[in-house]
C-alpha cells in the first residue's frame, strides 16, 4: 500500500474526540540565517497577499508567467508529457496548452501565497463547494476519504475544514528538501486553528489510532508512485501509468467511502469544486476497480481543461519496461 509522496494529503478528525498528535508531529529547528531567510520570505508574501486582488492577478501573474516562459522552465517535460498524452494535438496546439500552463503556474504561485494574509472572507470565496450540504448531511461524523489530483491550486484541498467548523484538519506532508520552503508551507497550514500537521510517514498509524472518530481522509494520489514488482498499470492519458493504491487499500480494508474531487476553475483564484463518489464503502469490487475508477475520472477532468494539471512533473519515470528490467517481468494485464 502506498500513499502519496509529498504535500498531498488531508484529512479531517472531529473535535469532541480525543486525538493522538503530538508525537507525529515532526519540525526540523532552522538556522539562524534559515530563520532569517524564512521570515523575510514569510513578510514578503504577506504584504503581496495583502495587495489589491488586480494588482496580484493582473500586473504579478503576468509578470511571473512571462519569466517562466523566458526561463524555459522544465520545458522538455512539459512538452513532452503533454506530446505523449495527446498525440492527436498539432504542434502548436501543445505549445500553446504549455504557454496557458505556465500562466497556470504563476497564478497557482499568488494564489498560495495570497493565503499567508486571505481573510476569512477570501477563503471562503475561494472555492465554491456545490454539494457541501450534501455531503455534510450524508457523512457527518463519518470517516471517509476525499480523493483529488494536482489539478488546479491543490493548496485549496484543505479549505473542505471550513465546511465543518467543528473539526480538526490534519495536513500530512512529505519533508522538503530546502528546509525553509518546508517550513514556510508548515507554518501557511497552520493558519486556521483547526489545522494540525502530521508527517507523512505517521499517517497510517495515526488513522489507526484515531477511526472511527470522524475522519475525513484526503489524498492527491496522481504522483509517480515507487516502481515494485507487483506495482499495477493503468491506461491514463494515452500512456501505461502506475498509481498510488492508498486510498483504495484503507478503503477497502476499513469500508470508507471515496469522493472524487471534481475541480474547475472560475476565474483567478476561484475554484467550484463537486465531490463525487467513486466507492460507496459497501459495494464488491474487483481488485484496482477503485483506482480505475479515480485514474478514470481524473483523466476526464484533466481533458476537458488540461493547462490546470501538474504537467512539469516527471510523472511518467516508471514505465512497464523498467519494471520488467528491473524485476524480471510486468504486470501489464494481458
Amino acid at each position: 500500500m502506498e500513499f502519496a509522496q509529498e504535500t498531498s494529503f488531508f484529512c479531517i478528525f472531529a473535535q469532541n474526540k480525543t486525538l493522538y498528535c503530538n508525537k507525529y508531529i515532526m519540525e526540523e529547528k532552522l538556522k539562524w540565517y534559515q530563520m532569517i531567510t524564512l521570515e523575510l520570505f514569510w513578510v514578503l508574501c504577506l504584504l503581496i497577499s495583502i495587495m489589491p486582488r488586480c494588482i496580484r492577478y493582473y500586473i504579478l501573474k503576468p509578470l511571473i508567467g512571462a519569466l517562466l516562459i523566458l526561463t524555459h522552465y522544465r520545458y522538455k517535460v512539459i512538452v513532452g508529457n503533454l506530446t505523449k498524452s495527446f498525440p492527436q494535438k498539432s504542434t502548436k496546439e501543445i505549445k500553446q496548452i504549455t504557454r496557458k500552463y505556465y500562466m497556470f503556474l504563476a497564478e497557482v504561485a499568488i494564489d498560495i501565497i495570497s493565503l499567508v494574509g486571505a481573510s476569512e472572507e477570501r477563503k471562503d470565496k475561494a472555492v465554491d463547494w456545490l454539494n457541501a450540504k450534501e455531503i455534510n448531511e450524508r457523512l457527518d461524523g463519518k470517516d471517509w476519504i476525499a480523493i483529488g489530483a494536482h489539478y488546479g491550486c491543490w493548496e485549496y484541498l484543505p479549505l473542505w475544514s471550513r465546511q465543518q467548523m467543528c473539526n480538526t484538519f490534519m495536513s500530512v506532508y512529505h519533508p522538503l528538501t530546502n528546509k525553509v520552503f518546508d517550513q514556510f508551507f508548515l507554518r501557511l497550514r497552520k493558519l486556521s486553528s483547526n489545522i494540525v500537521t502530521v508527517a507523512m510517514r505517521n499517517t497510517f498509524s495515526y488513522y489507526l489510532k484515531n477511526r472511527n472518530k470522524g475522519i475525513i481522509l484526503g489524498l492527491l494520489s496522481d504522483q509517480s508512485p515507487a516502481l515494485r514488482a507487483d506495482t499495477q498499470w493503468f491506461r491514463f492519458l494515452n500512456q501505461d501509468t502506475a498509481f498510488i493504491d492508498g486510498a483504495e487499500s484503507v478503503a477497502l480494508k476499513y469500508k470508507l467511502p471515496i469522493y472524487f474531487a471534481y475541480t474547475k476553475r472560475q476565474s483567478p483564484g476561484r475554484y467550484t469544486v463537486v465531490l463525487e463518489e467513486i466507492y460507496d464503502g459497501q459495494e464488491t469490487v474487483e481488485k484496482y476497480e477503485i483506482t480505475r475508477r479515480y485514474a478514470q475520472r481524473m483523466e476526464e477532468m484533466i481533458t476537458e481543461c488540461p493547462e490546470l494539471w501538474m504537467w512539469s512533473h516527471k510523472r511518467w519515470k516508471h514505465t512497464p519496461e523498467k519494471q520488467e528490467r528491473l524485476y524480471g517481468q510486468n504486470t501489464l494485464p494481458k
